[in-house]
């Protein structure tokens, strides 16, 4: 009886082993991240593995018992490989059926049926910020009304599956999200709404039983993309026995840190796994009756917006003025590390010229970003320019540029090929929001200063976020000045003492003659913050 006993209770101490070890094993989610159209630096391999957002995602995944597989091979999709999966995570780009930006191998179109019916059979899917920019039947550079059309059951399968689809998107700004269902998993602590910077985008062909969880305030928003009733930005729906959840958050590594989208996104991987339930009732007409109101084609406001911008008068014109930049291609310009103009990171769209957020200081050569320099060189001008900074902006013009001089890193001390183009910077920043503005001796990194030798006066006049500001640069034998919005913020002569005891004082010092250079050409920053230039122009003036 006692042996009898004793075996019973060495098989329900088996038995609650075995059911314990299971409970316990992770959920394994594959995070896919190919890019078959651009890619976005929080997902990007250039200096190996993991990216910005796979370190967040290991963070959380060992917070909460889950067990990530990163990928950007398409090619393994099939309903073997995705069988070892809870879950799929996607940040991707473009059409996944080819080879696209990145290179990495695509999917078959079997491969992304099986997708379809890897999720319909009961598995999650969890898709942040480009999910939506991904097997898209609109184009945002197309011209003409299509590009803004609903296509309801004739999009594209996947943007049906994933619950809605990218249009374009705008300037980065702060816009207010309002919480929809403060139940959902992930926004019990959030509040009835959230605000921060991002790259929002502007969505369509929302699916009729998308569960809305948040709905951007569009109207209060700037661009013509967001001229439109309110509409969602996160939301879940059923698919088939499975689980779709999507937000059109995640462009920005400050994002990914925010406690507020973690939290979010960690409730919304935890309903797509099964882990936790919630009420999906489809609620799209009551959340954002409006939704399906896309904004109007914008060109013909756009003709007008662009019209005056990057013209000489007929006095510009006898005094000898040009165009250094004509406002509709990108004649006259080069990458600054290249001969040939970066093939993604610069937009021309109404007569402005943006480099877009993202790009990070001279690093993305391999996605064709980085800095931009006029093919020729200058040695005695006058340069205008308008420019608009975004939020947290960090850019800047630069004169007397040698691309073949390398920059010195900060901590090896030694010539790099990283970073941007060596020569003397009209600093553009946002003063108000990025940590440079107090770095440097006495404001030497602020908007209109010199940057990191002399600094702009600290009442010097700085027009508002998204509002233009003016800059003029005078370069006449050894003596230059910078001019903001009409006022003079620096004053020096060139190979002065003042000069160089400022150089030596600065990280330029192991640079040989810094800023003494007879001539060189002009540049435009990426910095991996959006900025905007327009009206850009030039004289050459004698040396004396």
């Amino acid at each position: 009886m006692k042996a009898f006993k004793f075996g019973v209770f060495v098989s329900l101490l088996a038995i609650l082993l075995t059911a314990f070890t299971a409970s316990a094993a992770p959920k394994k989610i594959l995070f896919f991240t190919k890019s078959s159209g651009f890619e976005h630096s929080v997902i990007s391999w250039k200096q190996g593995r993991p990216s910005f957002a796979e370190k967040i995602l290991l963070d959380l995944g060992a917070k909460n018992g889950w067990e990530f597989t990163f990928s950007k091979d398409g090619s393994k999709f099939s309903p073997e490989y995705l069988s070892q999966f809870d879950a799929v995570f996607f940040y991707t780009t473009g059409d996944l059926c080819s080879e696209g930006t990145d290179k990495q191998p695509p999917m078959t179109p079997a491969g992304k049926q099986a997708l379809f019916d890897y999720v319909r059979g009961g598995k999650g899917f969890i898709g942040t910020h480009a999910a939506s920019d991904t097997f898209h039947t609109g184009n945002e550079s197309k011209k003409g009304p299509d590009r803004y059309l609903n296509h309801g059951t004739n999009a594209d399968p996947y943007c049906c599956f994933l619950g809605g689809e990218f249009i374009i998107h705008g300037a980065q700004q702060v816009a207010t999200n309002r919480v929809v269902d403060p139940s959902f998993p992930g926004f019990e602590n959030v509040g009835d709404s959230f605000a921060f910077q991002e790259e929002w985008y502007s969505l369509k062909d929302f699916a009729p039983d998308d569960h809305c969880l948040t709905v951007i305030d569009a109207p209060h928003m700037k661009g013509l993309m967001y001229e439109r009733p309110p509409y969602p930005n996160t939301w879940a729906r059923r698919e088939g026995k499975g689980r779709v959840w999507y937000t059109a958050l995640g462009h920005r590594e400050d994002v990914w840190t925010n406690p507020t989208f973690q939290q979010i996104l960690v409730g919304g991987i935890k309903w797509a796994l099964g882990e936790v339930s919630a009420d999906v009732t489809p609620n799209i007409q009551t959340a954002a009756p409006g939704a399906y109101t896309n904004p109007l084609y914008p060109e013909p406001k756009s003709k007008s917006a662009a019209a005056g911008l990057n013209t000489l008068t007929a006095q510009e014109k006898a005094d000898g003025w040009k165009l250094l930049w004509n406002g509709r291609n990108t004649d006259g310009w080069r990458s600054a590390k290249a001969e040939e103009f970066p093939k993604a990171g610069w937009t021309i769209h109404d007569g402005v010229l943006t480099v877009d957020a993202g790009w990070t200081n001279g690093e993305a050569e391999a996605q064709s970003g980085g800095d931009i320099i006029t093919r020729q060189r200058y040695a005695n001008f006058e340069l205008v320019a308008d420019f608009k900074c975004s939020y947290g902006c960090n850019s800047g013009i630069k004169i007397f540029v040698q691309p073949n001089i390398s920059p010195i890193d900060k901590v090896t001390g030694k010539p790099t090929a990283k970073g941007s183009a060596i020569g003397m910077e009209f600093q553009i920043l946002d003063d108000a929001h990025h940590p440079d503005a107090k770095l440097g001796r006495d404001g030497d990194r602020t908007i209109g200063s010199l940057y990191d030798l002399f600094a702009a006066p600290k009442d010097k006049k700085v027009m508002p976020l998204g509002e233009w500001n003016h800059a003029r640069i005078l370069s006449q034998g050894k003596h230059v000045e910078f001019w903001l919005n009409g006022e003079k913020t620096v004053a020096i002569e060139r190979g002065s003492p003042e000069f160089r005891a400022a150089v030596a004082a600065s990280k330029f010092k192991n640079i040989p003659d810094f800023g003494e250079w007879a001539d060189g050409h002009i540049l435009l920053q990426e910095h991996g913050s959006e900025a905007s230039f327009r009206n850009v122009k030039i004289r050459e003036l004698p040396a004396n």
